[in-house]
């Protein structure tokens, strides 16, 4: 693990995310830094990702930055309807998706094939949350342990096996995208034994060998949830928790496994819904400039940032979730999750739109975005055909 930069560097990035252009966040004076382990591309691949960014419509460019909720098992109209003329960037299948191994992959094909099939012809990032223990969605994927257990005997080499054999399974049923690993430290509300314990250090260790497992799969993964929700007492589905942190536990101790997990060349990481006071009084790490500033700037991630589920409690905050995804997308997001109904999926798409032909958000934002979740799909192979 790289030296950690010194807390007064840190304070400044900070101060700094509250005031940058929203439209050009990406570190302080958003300008990115280079991660500890970037993606492994070429100039020329960059350079064919900044035109496809460049050239796609609004209304295609948005849509790349939406990974939706799935009705059933099967591809129904309204997910037809967000694949073909949305463009959304991925799927979100959950337990209710996924009956069995063959149900899954005639699923995952036929939304793969839509989405390759219809201009501008993109491969679907496929997500699930499959981590183990408690979480876990995907039924014919082989049981595992919790998080908690790993941890308890420490072994990271173990922690990378079962990622990977997670990851080999989960590309049978045609899901490329696992969000997971969890990387919080302790085991507050919505947390329990999906933590690897309260050491950070050892969910450092733990947290960068999983991700390790799912490289070798060939999976995309996903540490989460940043800054922490480990010491929350409250659930962000149903609440909106706070955690009274000072920047020095933040920085010493609470972003410690993700730094590690930003060294070990994660994908993505996701946003909590949780209110640090210390760094962002008002708005959840989920939708705050502040919190893509640390993340961006201090820990060096030039990755895809990804909200947690915008249909949470944490997220909407008693407002809307079309509104939740305006400000996240504000605040530098680049994949925003909503797993609701149509009609919630299509609201908040249509007001990324909006804010962005109205000149609320500036198309470089969007743009921004795109470039970075089209690196992921060049790098992993989401797709080879049914």
């Amino acid at each position: 693990m790289r030296t950690r930069r010194p807390a007064i560097r840190s304070f400044h990035l900070v101060l700094c995310a509250l005031v940058v252009s929203l439209a050009t966040l990406a570190g302080c004076g958003g300008q990115p830094q280079p991660s500890g382990k970037a993606p492994e591309e070429t100039g020329a691949g960059t350079k064919e990702t900044n035109e496809e960014a460049g050239s796609l419509s609004v209304r295609d460019a948005v849509g790349q930055m939406f990974i939706v909720g799935v009705g059933g098992t099967e591809p129904d109209y309204y997910i037809e309807k967000m694949v073909r003329e949305r463009n959304v960037g991925g799927v979100l299948l959950l337990g209710h998706n996924m009956q069995s191994e063959e149900q899954t992959k005639s699923l995952t094909d036929a939304l793969q094939e839509l989405a390759t099939s219809t201009g501008p012809a993109i491969p679907l990032l496929v997500a699930a949350d499959h981590e183990g223990g408690e979480v876990q969605h995907a039924p014919w994927v082989s049981e595992q342990p919790s998080a908690a257990e790993v941890g308890e005997r420490g072994d990271p080499g173990e922690a990378r096996r079962i990622s990977e054999q997670i990851g080999h399974d989960l590309l049978r049923g045609g899901v490329n995208t696992d969000l997971a690993p969890v990387v919080d430290t302790g085991s507050g509300a919505a947390i329990s034994s999906r933590s690897y314990g309260v050491d950070p250090a050892l969910v450092a260790r733990m947290g960068a060998a999983s991700i390790e497992g799912f490289e070798r799969a060939g999976v995309v993964s996903a540490a989460k949830h940043f800054p922490n929700h480990g010491p929350a007492i409250e659930d962000s589905h149903v609440a909106r928790p706070t955690v009274d942190h000072d920047m020095r536990t933040i920085l010493e101790s609470d972003v410690q496994p993700f730094e590690a997990a930003v060294e070990a060349g994660v994908p993505m990481v996701m946003l909590g819904h949780l209110v640090y006071p210390a760094l962002d009084p008002e708005m959840p790490a989920s939708l705050s400039p502040a919190a893509v500033g640390l993340l961006r700037g201090d820990l060096g991630f030039d990755g895809v940032i990804v909200t947690d589920d915008l249909v949470m409690e944490g997220a909407r905050r008693d407002g809307t979730i079309a509104e939740a995804a305006v400000e996240a997308t504000k605040a530098g997001v680049d994949l925003l999750m909503v797993s609701g109904p149509p009609e919630e999926q299509a609201a908040a798409y249509d007001a990324v739109v909006a804010a962005v032909e109205f000149g609320e958000i500036p198309r470089e934002r969007i743009d921004a975005s795109v470039e970075r979740i089209n690196n992921i799909k060049n790098r992993y192979l989401l797709y080879s055909g049914g």
